[in-house]
């Protein structure tokens, strides 16, 4: 078959409305079948690496495949290889939580074709992100510094928790620079030599921290937290790390504090740092990448207000406990001029919005990325979808479930678990009193078809139960504790 002849039978390029609708029914049918047969299936695959890509040519096909094929391609290869995050029974890591307005929002942002530059490039995806920005600080009660219409602070959606933290640890290098050194332009900030400059984390912290540090051109200090519950950072432990890089000629430079640890859920206690950004001309930053969601919740609202009294800036993922699926990371500055000095840059080729005002801050000069996706779209749709009301009933739902079990693992008689750490949210740590036993736990729950993977606490084997997929009810974490009993019983 000729050149010529093949690509007359080639689907059209353009997006052909007829056929966007017929397409899209029968995705939508697949994607409908796969998620009712989501909780047949057990979590974990039991695949090795590259048995599932010896399922795809070595080669890209040359002639266009019959969209039939492509579905079928994709019920039986696609759909059974990937790991289902949505799973009822999937409480590992932390959870992922999409929903139909956060799926059917991709579609709509993948019609627009948008590439968000700059305001002009696509103006209501930054208007509308400047929005839903505010609308999220002002649904977990962080302050109104924090907001856009302060006219100082704001925020943007990041793609990933480690890099909004990327981004913050540049800024606080450069601000270092140019307070030490008043007349340094911020060109020449750049280029100074940050290898005395420290920051200061938990060692309960995301690795991401401390790669975030690292590719900053930053030293990373891990300051021990203390158990006395889960694993809190103290301001003394953290003042006496600083006193002692300082008498090594070390500048302290950022405080990194994280509320809702990976492994245990942990907090630090923000309201206690209070005094360390007047006294240390320290940025602080909160890493909420978790449990920043349960501000949104009466219990925890004076948690949030120390945020808004304390910190620098604070990140929150809306892909794990909040509806909008992945990716969709929050990052708030409290100076929207930190950020800016440091990532503003132009040519001649962008086209001139004028005068900034709080509607088109040009998010471009606010990370490191110049193209960006509509994700505000998601988010909007996400909270109109639900209402305030709907997100805080789904959070509260996972930290429910969760002092369930907490309660019965409390309440059981013969000792048979134990909780390592005393948690609060829709995290249950839990472990046996062996390792052995512990690990054979997790062995038996995988064999039942849950997603618990096991960890380590102070050295011991334990189990991580994470709650808060939309598909987890509490039948399915009461049929979690009568399996966990028949297992040691």
């Amino acid at each position: 078959m000729g050149a010529r002849e093949s690509s007359a039978m080639a689907p059209p390029k353009k997006v052909d409305g007829d056929i966007l609708v017929k397409l899209g029914q029968q995705t939508l049918e697949a994607i409908s079948r796969f998620t009712k047969s989501i909780p047949q299936q057990g979590v974990w695959k039991d695949v090795e690496p590259g048995q599932l890509a010896a399922d795809f040519a070595k080669e890209p096909p040359v002639e266009p495949t019959e969209y039939g094929q492509i579905l079928q391609k994709l019920e039986t290869t696609i759909f059974p290889g990937a790991l289902s995050w949505q799973h009822p029974k999937f409480m590992a890591y932390y959870p992922s939580s999409s929903s139909v307005p956060a799926i059917l929002s991709e579609t709509v942002i993948a019609s627009i074709g948008s590439v968000g530059l700059q305001w002009k490039s696509n103006p209501i995806g930054t208007e509308l992100e400047v929005v839903v920005m505010d609308w999220v600080a002002q649904f977990l009660g962080i302050g109104p510094a924090f907001h856009h219409t302060s006219g100082v602070g704001g925020g943007i959606i990041q793609n990933t928790a480690g890099e909004a933290m990327l981004n913050i640890m540049i800024c606080a290098r450069t601000r270092m620079h140019r307070r030490l050194q008043p007349d340094l332009s911020w060109e020449d900030a750049f280029h100074q030599d940050s290898s005395s400059f420290v920051v200061y984390i938990s060692d309960q912290a995301h690795f991401s921290v401390e790669k975030a540090c690292r590719l900053a051109g930053l030293r990373c200090r891990r300051v021990a937290a203390r158990l006395e519950g889960n694993f809190s950072l103290q301001p003394s432990d953290v003042k006496e790390a600083m006193e002692k890089d300082r008498a090594a000629g070390l500048k302290p430079v950022a405080l990194v504090l994280t509320y809702g640890s990976t492994n245990t859920s942990g907090t630090d206690d923000i309201a206690a740092f209070k005094d360390f950004a007047q006294e240390d001309d320290l940025w602080i930053h909160v890493d909420a990448a978790y449990a920043g969601a349960a501000w949104s919740l009466d219990e925890f609202k004076k948690d949030s207000q120390a945020v808004s009294e304390v910190v620098t800036s604070v990140n929150m993922n809306g892909s794990k406990w909040f509806l909008c699926g992945f990716d969709s990371a929050f990052l708030w500055v409290r100076d929207r001029q930190l950020l800016l000095d440091v990532f503003s840059a132009s040519g001649v080729y962008m086209a001139d919005a004028g005068e900034l005002s709080i509607y088109n801050p040009e998010f471009k000069d606010w990370s490191v990325p110049l193209g960006r996706r509509f994700r505000a779209l998601r988010i909007w749709m996400v909270f109109e979808y639900f209402g305030t009301s709907g997100i805080r009933s789904y959070i509260q739902q996972a930290i429910d479930q969760a002092n369930w079990l907490r309660e019965r693992i409390e309440e059981e008689p013969k000792g048979l678990f134990e909780q390592p750490v005393t948690t609060k949210f829709g995290l249950v740590c839990v472990r046996c009193p062996s390792d052995e036993a512990t690990l054979g736990l997790a062995s038996r729950l995988s064999e039942l078809g849950y997603g618990i993977a096991p960890s380590k606490i102070c050295d011991r084997d334990a189990l991580r139960i994470a709650l808060g997929s939309t598909a987890t009810t509490q039948a399915h974490v009461e049929q979690l504790w009568k399996d966990m009993l028949a297992f040691v019983q």
